[in-house]
């Protein structure tokens, strides 16, 4: 390996313009390039690998039940919620967050609203809440009551074409008949609105519930019908779990990308905002949250992180070279750095490699390793040079007697990293394979 090392470095002594231009555009070129294509990845598949049997089974979970939810927390005493007009501006909100509008609804905000934008994107699988589950109860309780209404209509007309039948008969007068008939059908609904009567003792209906009936509504959601002090009940803690919070659920698709969770976290948000879903009645309010959100935020700071880091690096190299650094051209081990870094981001981003936490990570490592050594062959050539030796004869000598332990160096510290070639994290060893392409690069 001294040989080719050697060559090289003297093609870089004997072309100093030409090596030092070609490296910075191809650092140049390999920054441009990551931050153009490089997307921040935190999906559950950097931490768990594709083909192990937990990753099999949360996509199977994830295809038939949707991926994890962003959650709406709506801050406000539950009777207020459930009890008054504003389980109103609930229902409403939850059909804006599920993208799914009746044909003849409205669509609130316009088509380039928050709720146009989630019916294009449709990254709902389901959504479900407080409006949700009370207006379908009433719902569905009202279409019962409508076909057993029916089912009792039907049963009373046959019994009283039977009735007739039978009258007539018996040679009974028509008067006689539909009398007959008439008594028949009264009978029927007698015994339905008997039926009503027992089901309405049992679950304390007064009448057919209606989403605007408080009292029904307290006796479908709170413990005791409202009289343990606004407590909802214990199998409704899913969408009420305490007597002051609300919770809304959406479950987005599993096979949404990246970019396009972080899309509907995004009008998630935009929708809550929304004066059309304000409470007047509790004035409470509204937090979105859950895994989806808080990873929406990680990307964002890992977008803004790498930056940071790498800023950090350099600067904290800059300040420290020129105290501890002895030499002419103090900052050079810095700019080979900075050019060793950025083609190995640039390679990272042309093989289509998501940039993760732990690619963050290589960022200040990797500095770090350059400059090191590339202090150590300036410093040896240095040293040749202070002996009476030419700038080519210094890095003849370094090239023989120098690099070759910088180089043996450089790869017992690659052979370390790639033990984590071993993990079963993909993210761990996606850090250990990127460090090792940047020693090698360094």
């Amino acid at each position: 390996m001294s040989r080719p090392l050697a060559s090289l470095m003297a093609f870089a002594t004997r072309r100093p313009v030409l090596v030092i231009t070609v490296s910075m555009l191809l650092a140049a070129a390999g920054i441009a390039l990551a931050l153009v294509r490089l997307e921040p990845e935190t999906s559950s598949d950097t931490l768990v690998g594709r083909g192990t049997a937990e990753f099999k089974a949360s996509e199977e979970y994830a295809e038939r039940f949707g991926g994890d939810a962003v959650y709406v927390l709506v801050r406000q005493p539950v009777t207020q919620t459930a009890l008054t007009s504003d389980i109103q501006r609930l229902i409403g909100l939850e059909g804006c967050l599920s993208g799914r509008r009746p044909p003849e609804a409205e669509l609130i905000g316009g088509p380039s609203g928050p709720c146009g934008q989630i019916e294009q994107l449709k990254p709902a699988q389901v959504v479900y809440g407080p409006g949700t589950f009370i207006n379908t109860s009433v719902t569905q309780i009202q279409d019962q009551y409508g076909a057993l209404q029916q089912q009792a209509a039907q049963q009373g007309a046959a019994a009283s074409l039977q009735a007739r039948a039978e009258a007539k008969k018996r040679g009974a007068s028509a008067k006689e008949q539909e009398e007959a008939g008439a008594a028949a059908q009264q009978a029927v609904e007698g015994q339905f609105t008997s039926q009503l009567i027992t089901l309405g003792v049992r679950y304390g209906l007064t009448g057919v519930p209606r989403l605007n009936d408080p009292e029904f509504v307290a006796k479908l959601v709170l413990e005791g019908g409202g009289a343990v002090a606004g407590t909802p009940k214990a199998r409704l803690a899913y969408i009420f779990p305490a007597p002051d919070a609300s919770l809304i659920q959406v479950r987005l698709r599993s096979d949404l990308t990246t970019a396009e969770r972080k899309r509907a976290v995004e009008l998630i948000r935009a929708a809550v905002a929304m004066p059309d879903w304000e409470l007047p009645n509790g004035g409470g309010d509204y937090v979105v949250t859950g895994a989806p959100a808080v990873v929406a935020d990680l990307t964002d700071s890992i977008s803004r992180g790498i930056g940071v880091l790498l800023i950090g690096a350099l600067l904290v190299m800059a300040l420290v070279l020129p105290l501890v650094f002895r030499a002419r051209v103090r900052l050079a081990p810095l700019g080979v750095a900075v050019i060793a870094t950025g083609i190995t981001f640039g390679l990272l981003a042309l093989v289509g490699t998501s940039l993760t936490i732990a690619a963050i990570a290589v960022l200040p490592v990797l500095i770090g390793l350059a400059v090191d050594y590339a202090i150590q062959l300036q410093s040896r050539i240095q040293e040749e040079q202070g002996a009476g030796r030419s700038l080519g004869q210094a890095v003849e000598a370094v090239a023989r007697e120098g690099a070759p332990t910088v180089l043996t160096a450089a790869t017992a510290t690659a052979a370390g990293f790639l033990v984590l070639l071993l993990s079963p994290v993909p993210m761990v060893r996606g850090f250990g394979l990127l460090i090792v392409a940047g020693i090698a690069l360094a």
